[in-house]
């Protein structure tokens, strides 16, 4: 079920995400690949949350497609869904790892974190205080 959250609380949400950002950065670069891939995923969760409060006052609960239709919702106003496709992805894998006991390997790790790092630059440009 979406929640209804005041749009002040946006950057919360998007401090968060930079802080799991960071300890993403950091684990992939300790060779800590499961954790690297959950942080920077979760990240993009966190990140993604500040937009859709930011643009519609309303975020995802507990389930990923709410994220993705909250998404979609505000890439209408936007008309820029440059960052659709990695969020979905990114959403896809966590629950691989999360849900079903997958590894998330080096490669997958890092390519998470570009993610990650990509789409905070990019909800960096809609979000602001």
């Amino acid at each position: 079920m979406v929640r209804k959250v005041r749009k002040s609380d946006a950057m919360a949400y998007l401090r968060q995400a930079e802080e799991f950002l960071g300890s993403a950065q950091d684990n992939l670069q300790k060779g800590r690949f499961n954790a690297a891939g959950f942080d920077a995923t979760q990240s993009m969760i966190n990140a993604n949350d500040a937009l859709t409060i930011y643009f519609l006052e309303r975020r995802a609960s507990t389930d990923h497609r709410e994220a993705m239709k909250l998404h979609i919702d505000v890439i209408k106003t936007t008309k820029d869904d440059a960052q659709r496709d990695a969020l979905k992805r990114s959403l896809d894998m966590r629950s691989e790892v999360g849900y079903l006991g997958k590894a998330v390997s080096k490669k997958d790790a890092g390519r998470l974190v570009r993610y990650a790092v990509s789409f905070m630059r990019w909800v960096k440009k809609y979000v602001k205080e």
